[in-house]
């Protein structure tokens, strides 16, 4: 006796014209080509990538900071908090490339493996899309996910070669990188916000208040 579940994808099969499910291995080639299908449509602008990109982190409600290295990330972090009431303490995910920040003495830095304690949290990025001004983080022991969404304050930083112009990108750099993917992706755009009441925008309605990005210049 076929189970319901059968019965239904079977009447699916039906009305689609086949008679049998189809092969596993096919329908995975299947789904990769369409993720890399150059010929969908997808935005254009007149600018560059970069600029197109904080173009839109910026209409978000976010912002940003240039430094050279990797290294300068410690003294923008500070000038970024110096107005805010945020305390001198900043949670740092266990992301080696934080390693290499120079930290004021000003600030004092915790590790997180988690963001349950952090007013300020400091993420890093995989990505950028211009398409959205869209920051990409993946899941995983190095980025944890709950402190792109716990902390008050979100400091993330992103590296300038590391923005690409389409959400199509993103899976293209994904499937460079070899192995299994992420637990899971987090597509930010912007603080965390709402309209529900009264449609008036509020700030750090359900995660960070607010979203401030160290663009670094130099490949350390």
């Amino acid at each position: 006796m076929s189970s319901a579940r059968d019965r239904i994808l079977g009447k699916i099969r039906s009305n689609l014209g086949r008679t049998t499910a189809p092969d596993a291995a096919a329908a995975s080639s299947s789904r990769l080509a369409a993720l890399g299908d150059e010929t969908s449509p997808r935005p254009v602008w007149d600018d560059d990538d970069l600029s197109r990109f904080l173009r839109c982190f910026e209409a978000a409600a976010a912002t940003w900071a240039r430094v050279d290295t990797v290294a300068d990330t410690g003294d923008a972090v500070a000038t970024y908090l110096a107005d805010k009431p945020a305390g001198n303490t900043v949670h740092l995910a266990p992301h080696p490339l934080l390693d290499d920040v120079s930290w004021p003495n000003t600030l004092t830095t915790a590790r997180a493996t988690h963001g349950r304690e952090a007013l300020v949290g400091v993420s890093v990025a995989e990505l950028g899309v211009a398409e959205t001004g869209s920051l990409v983080l993946f899941s995983g022991a190095d980025t944890p996910t709950t402190l792109n969404f716990l902390p008050d304050y979100h400091i993330v930083l992103l590296r300038m070669d590391a923005v690409v112009p389409h959400f199509e990108d993103v899976w293209a750099r994904m499937r460079e990188r070899g192995g299994f993917p992420p637990r899971s992706f987090n597509f930010i755009t912007g603080p965390s916000r709402t309209a529900d009441v009264e449609q008036t925008l509020q700030l750090g309605a359900h995660g960070p208040r607010s979203l401030h990005l160290i663009l670094v210049a130099a490949r350390d």
